[in-house]
């Protein structure tokens, strides 16, 4: 018989991100979620800013490399060849397109050009050549080739990096260097044979380097140099298919690596595995970069792809993964994530959807949608049926034409149900609100909760809690 009083199951705890679990997760995580802003001031849950399209139609091609230039622009490196300039006041151009085609890497670099003068330079790499422009050249007559690399490999990465005093660039087995002479030495350092190198970072007046082998085994290494020793320093491997993108975490290195959304931690000695990304997916070289103090990363070949972050925001939080913002496009699945990068204190994005190209920055103006989608919830008793009789949320005073649906799912169906309040509406609208109840009828061993934070202009719903009223049924 059911019991005569209700028991609750409260969340109001938001900060822990999207859960390792799909049951269970460190406090305040979540099952999935994305546009949600969980690094606030107060622990509440509320939308993040959107996404909007910067670049217009100028964008063609997918953008692989940024550099925010000393120049006052922003220049992006397109998989075709061609090269873009983003101007302070917003104006987008296309600049140059390189016949050799994809540009696989891209910097900016001060070195000694032929007659004895420093200048800063933009450089780039297509597949077997190196090239550079002087800032404020003339794309008509400046663009010179400095260098050709010695492998040069069809889809091999030329990423780039200041390094120890020097440019660092990728080239399959090899490191190639540009130094402040300009002198360009296209194996400066040889990884071993059939190590194909793909992302630089620096650290510790060293080179760290990220590799995938040739071979079918696609064993991932991570390597360290000095630019002094003659061979490199450290040989670590990482136990998954390649290493794709580094970025920097607190007192260490956030490492992506393999096609399964694994995350890894490297503090040059210490090796740890600290998130796999629910649907998996892989990080472009250029597809990652420091923003608000955290890391963000564009993740690729996933059914959620998104702009991702990982770490915390005060050392009384926990470490959270979070989708933080989804491209203007609005799709999760089939579309790439090609390069991030901050520029004017602003994320840039580029992407490719199908055979549509642009650059999104964030709309300082306009909150996006949230969802949230709570972790699978048994009351402790997996073997118990229960009954599920009410939702209740409680949030801060309501903004005008903001929204909040709820839905809800038992046993792990493939659907959500949309729950109805008592007057039959089917979302909690109203300026000034501060709670709503939605009746369900909800039987099964496994409970789910989804909410749907719609936003209007620069103002978002924000919940305080989420209150669902179930009881035993005590079936055996």
């Amino acid at each position: 018989m059911p019991t005569s009083i209700l028991d609750v199951y409260t969340i109001r705890d938001w900060r822990g991100g999207i859960a390792d679990e799909v049951a269970r997760g460190v406090r305040g995580s979540f099952k999935f979620g994305y546009g949600l802003d969980i690094h606030g001031e107060e622990n509440t849950l509320k939308c993040n800013q959107k996404l909007k399209k910067d670049s217009s139609t100028t964008v063609t091609d997918l953008i692989l490399a940024w550099v925010p230039a000393t120049d006052g622009n922003l220049y992006g490196f397109g998989d075709t060849g061609k090269i873009y300039k983003r101007t302070p006041a917003g104006v987008w151009s296309e600049v140059y397109t390189d016949a050799d085609g994809k540009i696989l890497g891209a910097a900016e670099y001060e070195h000694k050009d032929g007659s004895g003068t420093y200048r800063a330079n933009l450089v780039w790499a297509t597949q077997t050549k190196l090239k550079r422009i002087y800032i404020a050249g003339d794309w008509a007559t400046d663009v010179v080739t400095i260098g050709t690399f010695a492998e040069g490999v069809a889809g091999d990465w030329h990423t780039m990096r200041m390094a120890v005093g020097v440019l660092m660039i990728c080239d399959g087995h090899y490191i190639a260097m540009l130094d402040y002479e300009g002198a360009f030495n296209n194996k400066a350092l040889d990884i071993i044979p059939g190590n194909v190198s793909s992302c630089l970072l620096d650290m510790n007046d060293q080179v760290i380097i990220g590799s995938i082998e040739r071979a079918k085994s696609k064993q991932g290494w991570l390597w360290t140099w000095d630019k002094i020793e003659p061979s490199w320093i450290t040989k670590k491997a990482v136990g998954e298919k390649g290493v794709n993108s580094m970025s920097f975490i607190e007192m260490g290195i956030l490492i992506q690596a393999g096609i399964n959304g694994v995350l890894k931690y490297w503090d040059l000695v210490n090796l740890v595995p600290i998130k796999t990304i629910s649907g998996g997916g892989y990080v472009n070289p250029g597809g990652t970069t420091e923003f608000k103090g955290l890391p963000h990363f564009g993740i690729n070949g996933s059914g959620k792809c998104g702009i991702y972050s990982y770490g915390r925001t005060d050392k009384n939080d926990v470490y959270s993964l979070n989708l933080e913002y989804i491209p203007s496009h609005g799709k999760l699945s089939g579309i790439e994530i090609g390069a991030l990068t901050v520029y004017d204190a602003n994320l840039f994005v580029s992407w490719k959807d199908g055979t549509t190209y642009g650059v999104d920055t964030i709309d300082s103006a306009n909150k996006a949608n949230g969802i949230y989608e709570g972790l699978e919830f048994n009351a402790g008793k997996p073997f118990e049926d229960k009954l599920f009789r009410f939702i209740k949320i409680t949030t801060k005073p309501l903004p005008a034409e903001c929204s909040v649906v709820v839905k809800y799912k038992m046993n792990k169906t493939a659907d959500w149900i949309l729950t109805k309040m008592g007057d039959g509406a089917e979302s909690l609208v109203g300026t000034g609100k501060t709670k709503g109840i939605w009746q369900i009828e909800g039987q099964g061993e496994i409970y789910e909760v989804r909410l749907e934070l719609n936003s209007s202009g620069n103002n978002c719903p924000e919940i305080t809690s989420i209150n669902t009223y179930f009881e035993g049924l005590n079936i055996w």
